[in-house]
């Protein structure tokens, strides 16, 4: 999952777990700094941000044993094979955005409103490194309303191009596009199976909040 499912389930978390406005902060918080956050969960920050990072590795754990997104890593060509769970993570958040309305009555904008309010709340808690890091990232997803345009397909693209030269591979950037341009309607079929089967288990993650 990406940044748009993964603040999505972090808020219908909340919702199901009857969690109290402070813990919707945190696991908004969380569902964007875990890919910042490496390493075990500071006890050190906010009780709720912790429950957003554990609850995003969580989903991350559960995606990568997912038998319908091994199905859809499968169908990219051999040499891509390698990289294709984060294709099919930037993917799925512009088929969420197409699809919002299918499963949230709340608008992309509203919720990109309150996950960068909740970022820019949380953001002190981290250590200078990470904060840095999220700090610039957080100002571009506002300066983009990323969160609320994933169903523009530029921002597919840029966000397979930054993945590419993080991972010294931009000359795959044609080929990749192509690629996930080629899924079509099969990738959002099989995208409406796994979003849907997380939602089911969020009820079942509800132990997050507890954990220590």
């Amino acid at each position: 999952m990406n940044f748009l499912a993964h603040c999505a389930l972090a808020q219908e978390a909340c919702r199901r777990w009857q969690g109290t406005p402070e813990l919707q902060g945190g696991l908004l918080a969380g569902a964007i700094f875990a890919d910042f956050a490496k390493g075990p969960v500071s006890s050190s920050i906010p009780v709720a941000l912790q429950a957003g990072i554990r609850l995003h590795r969580r989903i991350d754990a559960y995606s990568n044993t997912h038998e319908t997104i091994r199905e859809i890593c499968a169908s990219f060509p051999t040499e891509l094979r390698r990289f294709a769970p984060i294709f099919v993570d930037i993917l799925s958040d512009y088929y969420l955005s197409r699809s919002w309305g299918d499963y949230y009555e709340e608008s992309r904008v509203v919720l990109s409103a309150r996950v960068y309010a909740a970022c820019n709340e949380h953001i002190s808690s981290l250590d200078k490194p990470q904060s840095v890091s999220i700090a610039r990232f957080t100002q571009y997803m506002q300066e983009t309303d990323l969160l609320a345009n994933y169903h523009q397909w530029r921002h597919v693209e840029r966000g397979l191009h930054s993945v590419l030269g993080r991972l010294g591979k931009s000359e795959l950037f044609d080929e990749v596009v192509a690629s996930a341009k080629a899924q079509g309607n099969s990738g959002e079929s099989a995208f409406r199976i796994y979003f849907g089967d997380m939602q089911n288990q969020l009820p079942q993650w509800i132990s997050i909040i507890a954990t220590k």
